[in-house]
């Protein structure tokens, strides 16, 4: 019996948040509650956003980053339920701390993290969270994969990747108040099968007649833009 497993992604996140704020204002429209006093807690996403860039793989720079948002985003959430009384401009050389801390771990891990991103196999994952990425693939059967952009930056190039003749390869983008740039093969036959809200889908590759290599794009983009070029 095979068991399906689930993975928290960081779409599911921005869709779960998108869902909840949904109903904050559905209740509120209908009196039951008062959305302002419940958006004053905004500083939950930083919560929320940190904790997941610092619990994902990847380098130590961008956990530690991460773990200094979630902190500086929980702080934040005391002080407003009046549990902690402390001025939150003070806490800016926080972000100093994490800056140079993500120095001294990037110095010594850069050929390690440069290897995890550029590479050549078949598929492709990748997060950008908070900052940005750069990604790389050179892989002969390329199969897709999918990669995701909140609140940051993710560039994408397969210029360098190739697939059989008549292949197909499903890439599921996903950009939430970010942006995602895929660098495509001149000879490949972008499809582009998404959703936007607030956002868009921006295909400037040109169309093959015989579209021998294809190129799909699924996903969608919420108040955020993926572009596609050759």
């Amino acid at each position: 019996m095979n068991e399906q497993r689930y993975t928290i992604t960081p779409s599911a996140v921005a869709g779960l948040l998108l869902v909840l704020l949904g109903i904050l204002f559905l209740l509120d429209n209908y009196n039951m509650i008062n959305a302002g006093a419940w958006l004053r807690y905004w500083p939950v996403l930083l919560v929320i956003l940190g904790l997941l860039k610092a619990t994902r793989p990847g380098n130590a720079s961008g956990r530690i980053f991460g773990g200094v948002v979630a902190t500086i985003g929980a702080l934040m959430v005391l002080n407003r339920a009046d549990i902690l009384h402390i001025s939150i401009g003070s806490l800016w050389p926080l972000i100093l701390v994490a800056i140079g801390l993500s120095f001294v771990f990037r110095s010594g891990r850069r050929k390690q993290h440069a290897d995890a991103i550029a590479g050549d196999g078949d598929s492709v994952r990748g997060s950008a969270i908070l900052g940005g990425i750069e990604q790389s693939n050179s892989s002969k059967r390329f199969s897709g994969g999918s990669v995701s952009a909140i609140l940051g930056g993710h560039d994408l190039d397969l210029r360098e990747a190739d697939m059989p003749d008549r292949g197909e390869a499903v890439l599921d983008v996903f950009a939430f108040m970010g942006g995602v740039e895929i660098k495509v093969p001149r000879e490949w036959t972008v499809v582009v099968d998404a959703s936007a809200f607030l956002g868009g889908f921006e295909n400037k590759t040109s169309p093959h007649q015989h579209g021998l290599k294809t190129l799909r794009i699924t996903g969608s983009a919420v108040m955020g833009g993926v572009e596609i070029k050759a």
